[in-house]
């Protein structure tokens, strides 16, 4: 993991230090930067994110209640594996969830928050055809949330955020991407279900998509295992 700053800026100073050092960690579990299984030695991250031991054991706590990391005697943590059940387990609540949640956002969602999600799918196409798999990742999460949060559903948001950032590194690990045409497609006919205020379409189509993905990314996953 490169050296990090986030103490610096306004956001950091309205929040704990372990706070702010679980986010950077988090941030780089989340994007590859720590893989599964590497180690996290307690003070290498105390020196680079210029805090004491004890915010990064509080850290480290942190993290390790989300899934994100394995305590380990004497060596800090360790980075958690990737693991087939634990994917099929996290969409699996996202199926439960998030349909609910759409079908509030057909009752809410602004002609405005509709353009911006159509914009932000046209810019996830846009990252696929530039081979930018990690620019296609945060788009496709960007363009979801313009949707959930449109519900007003916060609670039900919050936690459908969660589930997201545990399925995060799933994602950049494994969607070494193949065709997302069906992806695109979704996406559309989405969009065209919460114009339309046809709340059960768009239940039915988010549901859908969601465990299209939770198929293909375990199928991939199963794959890669063999592979090893």
């Amino acid at each position: 993991m490169s050296p990090a700053t986030p103490l610096d800026g306004a956001d950091s100073a309205k929040q704990p230090l372990s706070a702010t050092v679980a986010r950077g960690l988090r941030e780089a579990i989340m994007d590859g930067q720590l893989r599964p299984n590497d180690r996290i030695k307690q003070d290498l991250v105390a020196r680079q994110f210029g805090v004491s031991r004890s915010p990064v054991r509080e850290a480290f706590l942190e993290l390790a209640a989300e899934g994100f990391i394995e305590l380990e005697r004497d060596v800090g943590a360790r980075v958690s594996a990737i693991e087939t059940r634990e994917l099929e387990q996290l969409y699996l609540a996202r199926e439960a969830i998030e349909p609910i949640i759409i079908a509030e956002t057909c009752r809410h969602i602004t002609s405005a928050q509709l353009v911006d999600a159509a914009e932000l799918n046209v810019a996830c196409e846009a990252s696929v055809a530039a081979k930018d798999l990690r620019a296609y990742v945060d788009l496709d999460r960007q363009m979801h949330f313009v949707l959930l949060r449109a519900s007003r559903l916060d609670v039900l948001c919050d936690l459908a955020s969660g589930l997201w950032d545990r399925t995060h590194r799933y994602r950049v690990a494994i969607s070494q991407s193949p065709s997302l045409d069906y992806a695109f497609d979704e996406h559309r006919l989405l969009l065209d279900a919460l114009a339309r205020g046809a709340a059960d379409d768009s239940a039915d189509i988010y549901r859908i998509h969601t465990r299209r993905t939770r198929v293909t990314l375990s199928e991939r996953q199963h794959h890669q295992t063999a592979e090893t």
